[in-house]
């Protein structure tokens, strides 16, 4: 085990640290993969019949030949997608022993297939439709070494708790759950999220030259990033100028002599031409939408994605399901106001380049989702977890800005005030917002969204639901405890030689 962490050069000690977060993030991922019923994610039958067909060597189809058992997933959605009030015990006659091959459909088939060689070995070692649980299992454990991993390492290099503080407003109930379910999306707000972090230290390092743990995160979360969805190298790219607008003129210019950021941008560089090359070659599947006309009809759903952005903002927060399992209104609202409150907090403290890259990242996040929304889809079809990535990015780049940024200042007395109220505010809304909406959506399977709190459960998951629950909340405690942060209130006072940052007109 030792030779792990000294390839990573990973500093002494901290493997335990990094270990110790994952133990908790994968209680929540598994708990949850264990519990929620078959196929009950979006589109998540459709993935999984296309994770059986690449390992069968079936990559780029939409119709792949596979055995009965597997594709019969579809029918194990049919039944709970979109009724509420229908219990995940409505799959228990859907069971079928046939393995004949049969042809299938995914709408998932152009995808690129890194994600779905990895998870499909779940459907090699149970070939039927309850392989789901493994390749569930597969994908949680790839998203919590990234997860952990960023929060190690921001545990380990921030100089105040709200690094921290600011990523736990990513960690939303949507984040969870499609880290619970078979979704691409979970690996892609992960690696983001890891590759923002390390990044960030990256392109801010005046060390010594030697290769760090940073270097081996931004390579391994950027690598795998890039070959999760068809927009991911644009998602990284959008992060990457941002970060290097932080870092400043001549800390690029350094970079560019610097033989690790060339290891480093050869690995991803590489990588980021299979995954285009892949697009180019298989192209996208319009599934329940038309692609503009027309570059104006484009420029029509432009506005059509906006006129609906709550919708968005409901459904990055926490509609979960089919999009038929919604968290209460005033949470959405709720985390909304509070991912501003943290920008805008930022902001304020900024420097005039820092500010530059938060505009950037924050134009990302709104922009990018927006256009590409209008202009390939006509305003529809884009899901609220398609932007967790960049928002993760957003609020943990600029809570970074302020902290460790090359143009940085400690806080004074009014920042660390806001940031010891922090301290307790986010990590709190963190609990109950997660709490509020997993009892909600237990009592959806288990008896039905409509019925009454006291009524008699329908169905039953694989494992004892109090052993889940033990599980579950065991995890979330040790995520609320991780990013409320190493310090007490003392690090907030931290000296430097410099002047102390006020809040700018």
């Amino acid at each position: 085990m030792r030779a792990l962490p000294s390839r990573l050069s990973l500093p002494a000690g901290r493997f335990a640290q990094i270990a110790t977060i994952f133990v908790g993030i994968l209680a929540i991922l598994l708990s949850g993969a264990i519990f929620l019923p078959i196929a009950s994610g979006a589109d998540e039958a459709a993935h999984y019949v296309y994770a059986a067909a690449v390992v069968r060597g079936q990559a780029g189809l939409l119709e792949p030949t596979l055995p009965a058992r597997l594709a019969n997933v579809h029918q194990f959605a049919t039944c709970i997608a979109f009724q509420p009030d229908v219990t995940a015990a409505c799959q228990g006659p859907l069971r079928i022993i046939s393995d004949a091959d049969i042809v299938s459909q995914t709408n998932a088939g152009l995808y690129n297939p890194v994600f779905y060689l990895w998870t499909g070995l779940g459907s090699l070692l149970v070939p039927t439709e309850y392989g789901l649980y493994l390749a569930r299992a597969l994908a949680a454990t790839v998203t919590a070494v990234f997860l952990a991993w960023g929060l190690s390492l921001l545990w380990r290099r921030s100089r105040t708790p709200f690094p921290l503080l600011a990523a736990s407003l990513f960690l939303t109930p949507m984040t969870l759950y499609v880290g619970m379910v078979l979704n691409p999306s979970a690996w892609e707000i992960a690696t983001l999220f890891a590759a923002t972090v390390s990044g960030f230290a990256v392109a801010n390092d005046s060390g010594t030259p030697r290769w760090k743990e940073e270097h081996s995160l931004l390579l391994a979360s950027s690598c795998v990033l890039v070959v999760t969805r068809g927009l991911s190298p644009l998602f990284l790219a959008a992060t990457a100028v941002a970060l290097l607008v932080v870092a400043g003129v001549g800390r690029i210019r350094v970079l560019v002599t610097d033989r690790r950021a060339w290891i480093v941008a050869a690995g991803i560089g590489a990588t980021t031409a299979f995954s285009i090359g892949w697009v180019l070659v298989h192209g996208t599947n319009y599934v329940g939408v038309d692609k503009p006309a027309s570059f104006r009809e484009g420029l029509a759903g432009i506005a059509v994605f906006y006129s609906n952005y709550h919708e968005q903002v409901t459904q990055m927060y926490g509609n979960l399901g089919w999009l038929d399992l919604r968290s209460p209104n005033i949470l959405s609202t709720s985390w909304i106001l509070l991912v501003g409150g943290v920008i805008i907090f930022a902001f304020g403290l900024a420097s005039r380049r820092s500010r530059w890259a938060i505009i950037l990242a924050f134009a990302s996040a709104t922009l990018i989702p927006g256009v590409l929304s209008g202009m390939q889809w006509s305003g529809y079809g884009w899901q609220g977890r398609y932007t967790m990535p960049l928002v993760a990015a957003l609020v943990v780049l600029a809570a970074l800005a302020i902290d460790s940024g090359p143009d940085r200042r400690p806080f004074d007395d009014s920042a660390k005030r806001i940031v010891n109220m922090m301290r307790w505010l986010l990590p709190a809304f963190l609990f109950v917002g997660v709490t509020i909406t997993v009892i909600r959506t237990g009592h959806r399977y288990l008896a039905g969204d409509t019925a009454a709190f006291t009524a008699a459960w329908q169905w039953s998951p694989p494992l004892a639901v109090p052993l889940l629950g033990a599980v579950f909340f065991a995890g979330l405690l040790l995520v609320v405890r991780t990013v409320v942060g190493p310090t007490p209130e003392s690090a907030l006072s931290k000296k430097t030689p410099v002047a102390p940052a006020v809040v700018r007109g």
